[in-house]
Order: C-alpha cells, then structure tokens, then sequence
C-alpha cells in the first residue's frame, strides 16, 4: 500500500522551515547545533569516580575487539566500551533486543583472557619452559600440535575454530609461538592486568543491576555484556558533568535511572544541576512554568530529573534539551508563561503514540531548526514569513487533500466491493 500524503505534508513544513532560515540572519548558532560534548576528563571528575576496574590482557587488544579506536585516553575506555554494546551488540528493543555477532565475540573473547590470566598467574607472563607444557595454553587458543614435541616440524594447527578465531583476530603472537615449539626455545608473553577508572564504584553498578546469586562472579565488564540497559546509562552518566552526575547518583540512584538510560542517552547532556538546584532554560524566572509541566520542582533535582525524564515517553526531556540549547535571548520568548505549555502541548501533540528514544537516532531534528531560526516582532509575538493567512491557506489545502485522498480511496473500495 502507498502513502501519497506524507511527502505531501512534509513539504509544506519544509517550506516554512526554509522560509525562516532565509528570512533569519546567518549568525552562528549559540550551543545549540549539535550534540558533540565531550566525554569529562579526569581532571573533571569527582573523588567518588577514582575507583577503578581490571581488565585482562594487552589493553590494545581490548580496544581492537571492542572496536574502540587505539588513541582512546584510559578515562575514555570504559564510557566507549558501554556506548559500543548498546549500539553494535543488540538488535531490536529493551527486553526483546537480540545480541549480534559483533557481542557474541567479544564476550567469547572476554572469557578467553580470564583464563589466560589465571594461566599466566600473579606475574602476569605466559611462559612455557618447554614443548610439553603447552598442551593448556593451546587448548585455550583454540590450536594443537600436527606432530610430536620431539620432531623438528612442529606446526600449530585449528582445534578449536572459535577459540581460534579470537586469538588471530585479538592479536595473540601465534608465529612467535609456534617458532619457540619447533625450535625448543622457551616461550614469554607479557599478559597485564590494566585499570580502567569507573564511574562511583563496581559495586554501585552490580547493586544496581541485581545479579542472580545463582550466576558465576562477574565484573562490571562481563555485566555490560549482559546488561544493555546499564551499560547505556553508564554512557549516558560519563557524559554529563561530575557535580550533575554526583547528584543524580545520590538523589535518584542508578537503580531508579536504568528504565531510562535511553532517553537521559539521547537528552541528558544538557541537564545540569548546580548548588542543589536543576538548571533551567530561561533562567530562575521560568521555575514556575517548568515546575507545572514536569510536575516536580527544579529545587528538587533528583526528583525533578526522574519526571522530566518519565513524562510523556521522553518527549518532554527532548523539549527541554531543545529549549537548552538555544540562546538566551530565545530561550526568553519560548519560556513566556503565556507559551511555554500550549507550545510543548502542540509539539507532543505530533507524538501521541510513539517514544522519543526509541529509535537509532534522536526524534524531531525539526524542532530544534525551528526554535533557534525563529525570528520574533516587536510585540513578542512570531514573526511569520508571509503573514498567518497565507499558512493557514497551506495547512487547510492539505487538509482538502487529505478529504480528497480518503474520499478517493472509498469510493475505490466500494467500487471493488461492489464489482464482486
């Protein structure tokens, strides 16, 4: 089936966006264009985020299988790896999200370096005094011997195909390996143990997630594995700033915050809580406004981050990421008590049915085009290119189309009908 009516009606909204860039001076846009903040440095963060997390192995080779790029700082590590299994370890939504290929390695591949490290013990070094001690760390990587220690031939060949697999593509120096079995010579690999600074501490995180007792012990990496919701709040969190994630942590808990690590993913970076209070766009004088459309006090921060965050599916929280962003000039006019709520109202309107994080990017790119090109009159009102009547003749010829289109599809259906 077609729908003729959506290019239909999204062109004449095009037309009015065009026509206010055009009619709005080209001056460069305060804060408002795009999300690029920063992951916080370390400099950055509070002394309640100096705990840390062990990983196993060659840091290098952790980035290489979690697809984090080898010029990554240490701080960015953990907040990198949380963001990549969310976005490229699931297909599908929340509880009915299916782990890809891309997961399903790196978890094999997480396995295989704690069993490296307990071979390589408290030194941290693989070492093989000799041919015969070598039928573990093979049966680890996945590999065997074609022939006996004692010939001169001696070649590694595949026992294992996905064990393999992950010690080729993790970097492991097979050639080195199988050069010492052939020629007698003893065998060394340095295998460290790095850590990774975390966000408040490992515990915080397992007490959040409610591990079964019944599961083996796992850390916070193996966690984030299992566990998208966390591990895209985790994201979320290291975007924000030390004092605003501090409170949350405190007032709100990363319990409370996991059923909306998505929408704090997509419009968190601009809530900011300072000296015990949520910032607000337009300022101290717009608290009563933002108080009543949320439904909690920004005095309140915990609580009013939680609402912001709940209402209507999150589209109140991309509202409010919108309004942000833009000047604070703007931000006065969209704020006027006399505005702010039938304008949220008309927007949310548009979104009755649907979640505002929901989908692989962020919804209504539109609005915040709209909110910081808009122009205004002397008198405060909206300046209109072409005048109110001329869009309003817009707005009612797609609504004649839209008559027209149903009407044309009826008679169409009973004509069928009737023909049989």
């Amino acid at each position: 089936m077609q729908f003729p009516l959506r290019p239909f009606f999204f062109r004449r909204i095009f037309l009015l966006i065009c026509a206010l860039i055009i009619a709005a001076p080209l001056t460069p846009v305060a804060t408002a264009a795009t999300d690029s903040k920063p992951i916080p440095k370390a400099q950055d963060r509070s002394p309640s985020d100096q705990a840390t997390v062990m990983i196993h192995g060659p840091l290098r080779s952790f980035l290489r299988m979690a697809g984090i790029s080898q010029q990554a700082s240490i701080e960015e590590v953990l907040p990198l790896f949380a963001r990549n299994v969310y976005v490229q370890g699931y297909v599908g939504w929340k509880d009915r999200a299916a782990p890809t290929e891309f997961l399903i390695l790196l978890g094999r591949y997480v396995n295989q370096t704690k069993e490296l490290a307990e071979l390589a013990g408290s030194s941290g070094n693989i070492h093989l005094a000799r041919c015969e001690d070598a039928a573990p760390l093979l049966r680890i990587l996945g590999y065997r011997m074609r022939q006996q220690c004692a010939d001169k031939d001696v070649t590694l060949i595949t026992a294992d195909p996905e064990r393999a697999f992950l010690t080729m593509d993790s970097g492991f120096p097979l050639h080195t390996l199988e050069e010492s079995l052939r020629h007698g010579r003893e065998f060394d690999y340095r295998f460290p143990e790095t850590q990774l600074p975390v966000l408040f501490s490992e515990k915080a995180w397992k007490d959040a997630i409610h591990i079964n007792k019944r599961q083996p012990k796992l850390d916070l990496v193996e966690l984030f594995l299992r566990h998208p919701a966390a591990a895209r709040l985790y994201w979320a969190l290291s975007r924000t700033d030390a004092e605003t994630r501090d409170v949350l942590q405190q007032k709100v808990g990363l319990e409370r915050l996991m059923p909306y690590s998505a929408e704090l993913d997509y419009y968190g970076t601009q809530i900011m809580i300072r000296s015990g209070a949520a910032q607000l766009p337009g300022g101290s004088s717009a608290e009563g406004g933002w108080s009543d459309l949320v439904g909690a006090s920004p005095r309140d921060p915990g609580d009013f981050v939680l609402k912001l965050l709940a209402k209507d599916k999150g589209w109140l929280a991309a509202y409010f990421d919108c309004l942000e962003r833009v000047s604070p000039e703007q931000q006065q006019h969209l704020v006027d008590p006399s505005r702010l709520k039938p304008d949220y109202v008309a927007f949310r309107g548009q979104h009755a049915n649907g979640e505002a994080a929901r989908p692989a990017f962020r919804l209504a790119p539109g609005l915040l085009l709209l909110v910081t090109r808009l122009q205004w009159e002397p008198n405060g009102q909206p300046f209109i290119p072409g005048g109110v009547e001329l869009w309003k003749g817009i707005l009612k010829e797609k609504s004649d189309h839209y008559r027209c289109f149903f009407c044309s599809q009826n008679s169409t259906t009973n004509g069928r009908l009737t023909a049989a």
